[in-house]
């Protein structure tokens, strides 16, 4: 799929690019995907629909997606995730028979490669029901982290944007597009503006 210009937004408004989409999933009835939005500089360039993950979470699907994106430049990535959260004052997540009480929560990085090394931003959003109709809404902010952040996420996200260059260098046409293919046909769903949408037929062509 190929995204419109009108259609993307500045890095600038990554976040709030991410919580509109989220947003509308939960006024729809469904619950946000995680989403990726790939940018170089300040110009997005692709949308990424994960695939389904399970309990290797989804640092193997994002490994997947920027062994595409980098080599063509992408150096500054915006995550979204949901996900469940609990008060760091209870030592064992609150699942018991009855349910998981865990609160669900919008999980939002920025991994920043323009700088070296990567800068990250995390926030953690709660999420909201609704009383009456049953529908969840995105709330404030209740957590937030910066350059200290450690996650199993960021610090991949780290390594592949410090490594891009290098990625680059080593990654041929015809390699970007068989993993096209292989992303493709793994489950995400992603699109890309013809920024890089041109040079992968260019070298499916070639």
């Amino acid at each position: 799929m190929e995204l419109s210009a009108p259609s993307l937004p500045t890095w600038e408004q990554a976040e709030g690019f991410l919580l509109d989409l989220a947003a509308g999933d939960l006024a729809a009835g469904a619950w946000p995907m995680p989403t990726l939005l790939a940018c170089i500089d300040d110009e997005a360039v692709a949308i990424d629909t994960l695939r389904p993950f399970g309990e290797e979470g989804p640092v193997p699907a994002l490994v997947e997606v920027l062994a595409l994106l980098l080599p063509l430049g992408v150096n500054r990535i915006a995550l979204l995730l949901p996900g469940r959260a609990w008060s760091t004052l209870d030592p064992i997540p609150p699942v018991a028979d009855e349910g998981d009480l865990r609160a669900r929560v919008l999980i939002l990085l920025e991994a920043d490669g323009v700088h070296r090394p990567c800068r990250y931003l995390s926030r953690l959003r709660e999420l909201h029901e609704e009383t009456g109709d049953g529908r969840w809404r995105v709330g404030e902010v209740v957590a937030e982290g910066s350059q200290e952040a450690e996650a199993p996420v960021l610090d991949a996200l780290g390594i592949l944007l410090d490594r891009r260059d290098e990625l680059r260098r080593e990654t041929t046409g015809s390699a970007l597009v068989a993993q096209l293919g292989r992303v493709l046909l793994l489950g995400h769903q992603l699109a890309l503006a013809p920024r890089l949408a041109v040079p992968l037929t260019h070298a499916s062509a070639s």
